[in-house]
């Protein structure tokens, strides 16, 4: 039983971990790297802030961009409020798990916008900083919804699927 523990327990960090530089590279080096052609990494090169909720839909250089904004901001910080939620949870039993899993996020997102327009890579915006809470919020429902084996599967999808597309970035950005 301990030995199973263990194991999930490694599975756990290893996968926050990988995940964790997923993050730095998908929001700090994005003027380095990216995927395929889904954003170009000249145009991540300066400094932009965007403080209008919103402002991409108004009028965006190509249709899918605010989409693919919004769901991939979402979809990138679900692991993060995933893990965060499971820390939380296991090390302090506080009754504000949520709350503090969806403040902590957000704090980190405002972290992530704010180190991205102090070194210049690319644009800061509070829709990035609002649809990343949402994402951690939603992590956090998943993590406090699902059972302990089923935990331990989506931590090493989300290991194997962070490699996936850190490999995919590495290459595009060597190869591209």
């Amino acid at each position: 039983m301990k030995k199973q523990s263990f194991a999930a327990s490694t599975l756990f960090t290893v996968s926050f971990a990988v995940y964790g530089v997923l993050l730095v590279m998908m929001t700090l080096l994005k003027n380095k790297l990216s995927i395929g052609g889904l954003w170009s990494t000249e145009a991540h090169q300066y400094r932009s802030i965007d403080l209008v909720l919103f402002d991409g839909f108004i009028n965006p250089p190509i249709w899918w961009g605010p989409w693919t904004n919004t769901f991939g901001n979402i979809a990138l910080f679900v692991p993060f409020g995933f893990f965060l939620y499971r820390v939380l949870h296991s090390h302090h039993r506080s009754r504000f798990t949520f709350l503090e899993t969806v403040l902590f996020t957000g704090v980190t997102s405002l972290g992530i916008e704010v180190l991205q327009w102090v070194f210049a890579v690319g644009y800061s915006d509070v829709d990035d900083l609002l649809f990343n809470t949402i994402g951690g919020l939603i992590g956090a429902v998943i993590a406090a919804s699902v059972a302990a084996r089923t935990r331990k599967v989506l931590s090493g999808f989300v290991l194997v699927a962070s490699l996936i597309v850190m490999g995919i970035m590495v290459y595009s950005s060597v190869m591209g």
